[in-house]
């Protein structure tokens, strides 16, 4: 009689530690799948991360591209006006913005994104910031840090780019360029 009780005791434990260690292992997965997705720094490449803030812009998903840029992030626009000789266009006037807020971001964004599709497809990544002096004119420091990515937006009379820098360590937009 002593040894069934014995039996029944030693019974139980085992399985009272069977079914902590079991309860445990769906706790500490869920636990590394959330500390995973905390990491702010777990992007993709910048190629893929460029592809998706165009995508973002031509389905006009202001909550997207918010996600995909960092804060304080620079506008840089630039027209295109007929050259005073007559031989064509030539880059015109700029109007440059430092968006710092989430407020400030929706309302500036907004109306830029229904003005702007980018038709290319291909993201350039083999350039260089030589290439944009006279695009990004004295702003050309601010740039400095970041990754370079071009698309062409679609040619008419001129070509047309976006130029987007993406900070090296994020991967998240910091700059655009648009003409």
């Amino acid at each position: 009689m002593i040894w069934v009780v014995k039996w029944n005791l030693q019974r139980k434990t085992e399985n009272t530690q069977m079914i902590n260690k079991t309860s445990a292992l769906p706790i500490f997965f869920l636990i590394s799948i959330f500390l995973a997705s905390c990491d702010s720094n777990i992007t993709h490449s910048p190629t893929e991360q460029a592809l998706q803030i165009r995508l973002s812009i031509n389905n006009n998903n202001v909550k997207k591209l918010r996600a995909l840029s960092s804060l304080p992030l620079i506008v840089r626009e630039q027209e295109w006006e007929s050259a005073n000789d007559g031989s064509g266009f030539i880059l015109g006037a700029t109007k440059q913005s430092s968006i710092s807020t989430d407020e400030a971001f929706n309302k500036k964004i907004m109306p830029f994104l229904k003005s702007l599709q980018i038709k290319g497809e291909q993201a350039i990544t083999d350039i260089t910031l030589n290439m944009f002096t006279t695009e990004l004119g004295k702003q050309v420091n601010n740039w400095a840090d970041l990754k370079l990515i071009l698309f062409k937006r679609g040619e008419g009379d001129v070509e047309h780019i976006v130029l987007m820098g993406l900070s090296k360590k994020t991967n998240k937009l910091k700059a655009i360029y648009i003409n």
